[in-house]
């Protein structure tokens, strides 16, 4: 079985950027912003419920996805910029992002920087400022040592995409993400085997990765800026993150929700990094009911 899906499309905005859109009601907008390695494929599992509420836009960021760099940067400033014209030129009436890990950061980025275009963002297991050492898994500590490393993070990045076929990196990936791997469907588990396969002739595809990854880790060392752009943010958030995810742990949601009492925060006790994917409909269920009480 294969997803049926809308047809995936291209806006210039200094290079193509890939995307894919749901038709719902104009007045609102919802924008899907896939994480560190991710594409809108992250999101399809969710996107034709969202319609139900607006329309929904899943890009894939320059150096993500079907989104080439082309020439453009990938550190957080370059995407969140990159974001922002997308929001500007596609998106209508109220613009809620919808972000997950990286995806979150880059909303939290965007809204602190354009509050004007944003009317509420949805933080799925966000990146947060770390509270402690602790909580993630080994692999990925290692792994994110090795990113930050000059030489060697894109060196393992280039050897994983030789050595690795599709199916196997797809198979780590929702080990890594998931609490239960086998919570995602054949079919998205297919689709996201072969973007994986076309990402394997793109060139730019593991230095987009790095400089992504390096800059994450750079705004990590820089508790003042993130603080600052958190407390920027005056529309209405919803914070939903996995108990069992491997990449942010849960008490780094609970000292935001802390830090922000407006926010309203929902935890799955039985999930991983992407709820989206592992329990779309209660997913859905929570947006929903932020959305009629919030906006």
């Amino acid at each position: 079985m294969a997803l049926d899906l809308p047809e995936l499309t291209t806006v210039d905005l200094d290079g193509p950027v890939a995307y894919r859109e749901w038709e719902g009601p104009v007045e609102t907008t919802f924008v899907l912003v896939h994480g560190l390695g991710g594409s809108h494929l992250n999101w399809v599992q969710v996107a034709d419920g969202l319609a139900g509420l607006g329309r929904v836009l899943a890009p894939d960021l320059p150096g993500f996805g079907a989104s080439p760099l082309a020439g453009r940067g990938a550190r957080l400033m370059d995407l969140r910029q990159t974001l922002d014209r997308f929001v500007a030129e596609r998106a209508t009436g109220r613009v809620v992002l919808c972000g997950n890990s990286m995806g979150g950061a880059l909303s939290i980025l965007e809204t602190a920087v354009q509050p004007s275009r944003v009317a509420g963002v949805v933080l799925t297991c966000s990146a947060f400022p770390r509270t402690t050492t602790g909580g993630r898994h080994p692999l990925i500590r290692t792994a994110f040592f090795l990113y930050d490393t000059p030489g060697l993070g894109i060196a393992a990045v280039r050897a994983r995409m030789r050595s690795l076929t599709p199916e196997r990196i797809v198979a780590i990936g929702f080990r890594l993400t998931c609490a239960d791997p086998s919570a995602i469907p054949p079919e998205v588990v297919r689709a996201h085997e072969e973007m994986v396969r076309e990402r394997m002739d793109d060139p730019d595809a593991a230095e987009a990765f790095i400089d992504a990854a390096r800059s994450m880790l750079a705004l990590g060392r820089r508790p003042a800026v993130i603080r600052a752009a958190f407390d920027a943010v005056s529309c209405p958030v919803l914070v939903l993150h996995g108990r069992r995810d491997r990449l942010v742990p849960a008490h780094d949601a609970e000292a935001v929700l802390a830090r922000y009492p407006a926010w309203r925060g929902r935890f799955f006790p039985d999930l991983g990094h992407v709820p989206q994917m592992e329990a779309p409909g209660r997913w859905l269920s929570e947006v929903a009911d932020w959305y009629a009480w919030a906006l």
